[in-house]
């Protein structure tokens, strides 16, 4: 017979394996998502995930991009999309010959000339990460003019001159030769912006190169719209610049790309990271604004926006939770945005069209114009990194206002957006701030189930 200790010891031992192989059962996603990380891939890649909005279910195609890279952007040339990382890497995504999966397909095309490496061999002790991570390319444009027999590849980019030891923001230029072997000409610099920049421009943070702006859009037949932002010198961080005319920081510009001839279109901009021009020539654009101040302005020749004068949002330090060693006077001071001429009002300069009262992080928008997803037709849609999500709006045209918001979650940090000819919208998330994993690009389509 068996003592009452090996009873004990068996029961103990049953029970040990009852509760493992239950956890185990209950969490076998878990577990392969870790062995799937411990294989270095990526758990959701070529995975369709279908989500709901208000009118459509919406089926999300993911792809992981081939290179770890921030910033960047996407385009079309019809329904084909290309991908451009912040290290100039270029690819298109492609269906392969089962016309089923998509592929990667490296096009190498020689690298506009942004003398990123000696940047980086220059500032990466002091700046760390951030040298690799915000000095790069921050748009892509593919468009057809006139004046030019084939399409042309434009791409706005961080530029370093080694011998003064400062960047600024450029506009690179090319044709596309062959489109179907993507062949193009000699890159050409079509504006620079003044003044060239050091790392020390602003003090915390240092090199803020994530307030760079850099989105390219068509404008006309001879002229492109540039978003330059203020690289963080707002008057409080580092000298004013959103107001001073005599430099381009905190601007729009418009740039004629036969003659390289350029204008301030408007000004008193902070963030600038989402440019649309629509069909009707209306001009929207979105921009970072401080805490709870992310904008949707509709933009127009000369107006002054306000930055950094006027927002309707507060300093950083505002949303901070009381606590035992933190003085409430001291904490109320810091809740206002310091330099606010308008006390929260933005009376006297160009008002947005719509301000975030919370952490939205605003990045690009379109407005859809495409019968695929024909309850969207004409609204803007606005893509967000902090928040994850996209936001779409009904635009009333005749009063130049919003009358509906809906919030549609994607759980990802998107940087770019962008609507194919067939209706389909296109996504590139962000490598996030944790920078632990690959962007992606996002086909979003009606879902067929």
């Amino acid at each position: 017979m068996l003592s009452k200790t090996k009873i004990i010891f068996l029961f103990l031992w049953f029970l040990t394996i009852l509760v493992s192989i239950i956890w185990t059962f209950e969490n076998s996603d878990k577990i392969q998502a870790l062995k799937d990380i411990i294989k270095n891939k990526k758990v959701d890649q070529n995975q369709d995930i279908n989500i709901n909005s208000a009118y459509y279910s919406l089926n999300l195609k993911k792809f992981k991009t081939p290179v770890y890279s921030k910033y960047g952007g996407i385009e079309k040339i019809d329904n084909k999309i290309y991908y451009l990382s912040g290290d100039l890497n270029f690819y298109q995504l492609k269906k392969n010959k089962n016309n089923k999966e998509y592929d990667f397909i490296s096009l190498p095309i020689k690298k506009i000339p942004n003398n990123k490496d000696k940047f980086l061999e220059k500032n990466n002790q002091i700046l760390g990460k951030k040298a690799w991570k915000f000095f790069g390319a921050k748009d892509i444009l593919i468009e057809k003019f006139k004046s030019f027999e084939n399409k042309v590849l434009i791409i706005s980019s961080l530029n370093y001159y080694e011998d003064e030891d400062c960047y600024d923001l450029s506009v690179f230029f090319t044709e596309i030769i062959n489109e179907n072997r993507f062949q193009i000409s000699e890159w050409k610099k079509i504006f620079s912006s003044e003044m060239c920049l050091n790392i020390n421009l602003t003090k915390k943070p240092k090199f803020a190169a994530g307030s760079a702006g850099g989105r390219i859009v068509k404008f006309d037949e001879e002229n492109i719209l540039l978003s330059i932002g203020d690289f963080y010198a707002d008057g409080v961080n580092g000298p004013m610049l959103s107001q001073d005319l005599n430099n381009d920081y905190g601007k729009i510009f418009k740039i004629n790309i036969n003659n390289k001839k350029h204008e301030i279109y408007s000004y008193g901009h902070r963030n600038p990271q989402g440019l649309y021009v629509d069909k009707n020539k209306n001009i929207f654009s979105t921009e970072h604004g401080p805490r709870g101040g992310d904008e949707m302005n509709l933009v127009k020749v000369n107006n002054n926006y306000g930055w950094p004068y006027a927002t309707f949002g507060t300093n950083y330090k505002s949303y901070n939770a009381y606590t035992n060693d933190i003085n409430k006077t001291e904490v109320d001071s810091k809740r206002i945005w310091p330099i606010d001429k308008t006390n929260n009002t933005h009376d006297d300069y160009t008002k947005p069209i719509f301000s975030w009262g919370n952490t939205f992080g605003v990045s690009n928008l379109i407005v859809y114009e495409n019968k695929y997803f024909d309850k969207w037709n004409k609204n803007i849609i606005v893509s967000s990194l902090a928040g994850k999500q996209l936001a779409r709006f009904v635009y009333d045209y005749d009063n130049n206002s919003i009358i509906y918001l809906e919030n549609i979650l994607i759980n990802k940090r998107i940087r770019d957006i962008i609507s194919l000819e067939n209706g389909n919208i296109v996504l590139l998330t962000d490598i996030g701030n944790e920078m632990t994993e690959h962007a992606e690009i996002i086909l979003l389509s009606k879902s067929e189930n």
